[in-house]
């Protein structure tokens, strides 16, 4: 076993190369090219880029691309922002500009902030996104604001977005992103009636949203969705066969679908503790919608849903199979009662597991009387037949060399028989410190339960590791 590591600089010894003269080729080119080659870039790119050559200094003027988002604004006032955009708007000579990102505190200069979307609207602007977070109330957005043809991305952030029943545009629409604002039943219908090449919605921190019902019985691209922390919301009922991604934060039992998802491919599920038994219930039928999933996000409830119950005096455990996952990342809950055999048993019913990444954060195994009593013995004799014949790749994060977590890297080396990697990453808040005798004890025991005679076995203070999970915990 490697101990606690951090890449290394790499040092070059080659001699400094020497310096020619080159010839730069935007010199050679017309000017019309590089001007339509500056117009696609990012305005705040092309504005240092012509502090640099006095030759595309006004090349800001066609500029596609008025990027004024939360990263152009820091270190600036409102009023600097202000005089920035209307000096944009005001010397613009491009007949297009593809996106138009903006983020502004519209409290008492809602005028303004309309002034500028209808230009960009008038220029046939394709992405649309309106940051407002920093106001006081959502801006409100009236439907000839952006009722138009020619948007295809949407974003919108506090604001209030008032469409007709039947828009006469947004018929090129393929994503529509609503973050911290008013989302009711009636917009989303508008949206699935009229909107037919829509393929990606998320609803991120919405309000008014009680009754969700995501049909996609007309849209032919939908594929992907996500939900997050939508506090009003009581019931999610979705009918969508072309998904491919879910992305829901909330509870279970909210959450129900209509007919098989036979493209879902991607999802995440992260859910707060569980309230009552008829969530967890809920998780187990929920399960049966997850059989063509290759790449599974949850949180350690998802896991104690599927935990054994007793029925009828027995202690039964879920039968079910996943047999298309290839990898799985488990995030696990500070307050969870999750144990070393909830894992185990899950991951077995997942033939062709490929990669497992446990996030273990402040988590501790609290593993009371019903692990001693019960779990334990059974985690032992599920044990002895197991075998993850097709797993690569683990890595726990936030390790702490207690016992119930040593069990679970027991499992994984002892059972994973073409295992290549196992990383260790031990928490930020703990310095682990080892001595000789320590490392080399725990060094013996790793390698007499390698199955995998090939699997390299590292322990990381900083997370350096190249196996990353397919699913960021930013998502949201």
């Amino acid at each position: 076993m490697a101990g606690p590591s951090s890449q290394p600089q790499k040092l070059s010894l080659s001699p400094a190369p020497k310096r020619f003269k080159r010839n730069h080729p935007q010199k050679d080119l017309p000017y019309d090219v590089v001007e339509k080659i500056f117009s696609f870039l990012p305005i705040k790119k092309v504005v240092q880029l012509g502090t640099v050559s006095m030759r595309f200094r006004n090349s800001w003027f066609i500029n596609r691309k008025l990027h004024f988002d939360e990263d152009f604004a820091k270190g600036r006032g409102r009023e600097e922002i202000m005089w920035i955009l209307n000096s944009v708007f005001r010397h613009h000579l491009g007949s297009k500009i593809d996106s138009f990102r903006l983020y502004f505190n519209h409290d008492a200069m809602e005028s303004k902030a309309e002034s500028w979307i209808r230009k960009s609207v008038k220029k046939g602007v394709e992405e649309l996104d309106l940051d407002f977070r920093q106001g006081k109330e959502p801006f409100q957005i009236v439907s000839d604001l952006i009722d138009v043809e020619s948007i295809r991305i949407l974003k919108l952030s506090f604001c209030e977005l008032h469409l007709p029943l039947k828009p006469k545009g947004l018929c090129s629409l393929n994503t529509l992103v609503l973050r911290k604002m008013p989302a009711s039943e009636g917009l989303i219908q508008t949206v699935f009636a009229n909107c037919l090449l829509l393929e990606n919605l998320e609803l991120l921190h919405c309000s008014k949203v009680f009754h969700l019902k995501i049909s996609t019985g007309k849209l032919k691209r939908f594929r992907e969705l996500k939900v997050v922390e939508c506090t009003d919301l009581s019931s999610i009922h979705i009918s969508a066969p072309t998904l491919r991604s879910f992305f829901y934060h909330g509870y279970f039992s909210k959450l129900s679908f209509n007919g098989s998802l036979p493209q879902l491919k991607d999802v995440i599920l992260c859910c707060p503790p569980a309230r009552s038994c008829l969530e967890m219930v809920r998780t187990r039928n929920l399960l049966l919608n997850l059989v063509h999933v290759a790449c599974l996000t949850v949180s350690s409830t998802f896991l104690e849903g599927l935990s054994q119950k007793y029925e009828k005096g027995d202690l039964r455990a879920m039968q079910f199979s996943l047999g298309n996952m290839k990898e799985l990342h488990l995030i696990m809950d500070a307050t969870s009662f999750c144990n070393p055999h909830d894992i185990s048993s899950f991951i077995r019913n997942c033939p062709c597991i490929e990669k497992v990444f446990i996030d273990l954060n402040n988590f501790s195994f609290g593993c009371g009387y019903y692990w001693e009593l019960h779990a334990k013995k059974k985690f032992q004799e599920d044990s002895q037949p197991l075998k993850f014949e097709f797993l690569k790749y683990v890595k726990l994060k936030g390790f702490k060399f207690e016992r119930p977590e040593l069990e679970l890297v027991r499992l994984f080396l002892e059972k994973a028989i073409i295992l290549e990697n196992l990383a260790l990453i031990t928490p930020k808040n703990r310095h682990m410190q080892f001595g000789h005798v320590d490392a080399q004890v725990y060094k013996h025991c790793f390698l007499k339960w390698r199955a995998s005679p090939k699997a390299k076995i590292v322990l990381y203070e900083k997370d350096s590791s190249s196996i990353v999970p397919m699913h960021l915990k930013t998502w949201c």
